[in-house]
């Protein structure tokens, strides 16, 4: 049993809802294309007094052919706490499920928000000129959430420095997992290790900041896909966008950096001395392990026979993408810092 089967899974619904909420029945189960690391469905429906509404029922794949991991009790319980803060925009969670024998996974029942991706419109013709603005506004609400209101069993770095050595180690661990011998990472992580910007305070990172995971709904834009989400440097998003939008463009920052950076530093409050483009540049760097560790994961799992699907195969070209980011990246930095290092 898996969220896959579409013949099964309406009654599946129904009969859980029975038990858990109201008689309803099924109208119209569909699986939904798009998603990089989860299954997600899109379910119609119509409660015995004949209230019809929608939602999204979002789960893990089979493992043999998942290409990313991440935990639904913990995205759950985010879910459930970022629905009672004031300024964050996401679609709230209803129901959890974390018996996996009912849906063949843990699931969460999201209301449906109508409207298409951020991607979309603007593939559609939105202006990015005036999508800057509210777009960073959105970000920026993330850095905004109270660390207090977060679920306590979400970890809590103890230190930015401890914070930081952990994210360059998993570049370390990726070096030294892989199926084959991978130096060019390594150099990333020791490059990491040796420009480390300044510190800021931690704070909620989204994990995953990238216009696929924005519904571009009438009444505000909604963002979505928070499995990857966890404390630490709120210019990991900043630079995980850059990265991601170089790949899938239209992006914000690259038409105009210094003005996007400019909007950033008004909505956050933070200084040109910690948000410029030497910084968004490391961050674009050291942001994409939460990525690309899993994928060099499922290759060298694809290798040993563990895994299989055209998912795991399919994504590992973000790789040699990512790799190429990486050395402009690291090049064009490198000369910055020498420039001010000789000044």
């Amino acid at each position: 049993m898996s969220m896959l089967d579409v013949e099964k899974m309406p009654s599946k619904i129904e009969g859980w809802l029975s038990s858990n909420v109201e008689n309803a029945n099924v109208d119209s189960y569909t699986i939904m294309t798009g998603g990089f690391s989860r299954v997600m469905a899109r379910v119609e429906l119509t409660w015995s007094s004949g209230k019809s509404e929608t939602f999204i029922l979002r789960g893990d794949p089979p493992p043999e052919i998942a290409t990313m991991e991440s935990d639904r009790d913990a995205e759950w319980e985010l879910l459930s706490t970022l629905s009672t803060i004031d300024g964050i925009s996401t679609p709230a969670a209803r129901w959890y499920e974390e018996n996996t024998s009912i849906f063949g996974t843990k699931a969460i029942f999201i209301d449906f928000v109508e409207g298409g991706s951020l991607q979309s419109a603007f593939d559609n013709g939105l202006n990015e000129e005036e999508a800057l603005e509210p777009f960073v506004d959105l970000m920026a609400s993330v850095k905004f959430v109270p660390l207090e209101k977060l679920p306590s069993s979400m970890f809590r770095p103890d230190s930015w420095e401890n914070h930081m050595d952990n994210l360059i180690d998993r570049w370390v661990h990726v070096a030294d997992s892989h199926i084959e011998s991978v130096p060019f990472v390594r150099h990333i992580a020791a490059w990491l290790s040796k420009r480390k910007p300044a510190p800021l305070p931690l704070g909620l990172v989204h994990g995953d900041f990238q216009q696929a995971n924005i519904i571009a709904a009438n009444e505000g834009w909604q963002l979505i896909d928070w499995e990857f989400s966890r404390i630490g440097d709120p210019r990991e998003d900043l630079g995980y966008y850059a990265a991601y939008a170089s790949s899938v463009p239209p992006s914000l920052i690259d038409s105009n950096p210094e003005k996007f950076l400019d909007c950033y530093r008004q909505k956050t409050g933070l200084g040109e001395e910690v948000i410029n483009p030497i910084t968004l540049g490391y961050f674009t760097v050291l942001s994409t392990i939460g990525t690309i560790g899993p994928l060099y994961t499922a290759l060298t799992e694809m290798s040993l026979g563990k895994r299989h699907g055209i998912p795991v195969a399919y994504n590992s070209q973000l790789i040699p993408v990512g790799n190429r980011n990486f050395i402009n990246a690291i090049e064009q930095l490198e000369a910055a810092l020498e420039t001010l290092e000789g000044g």
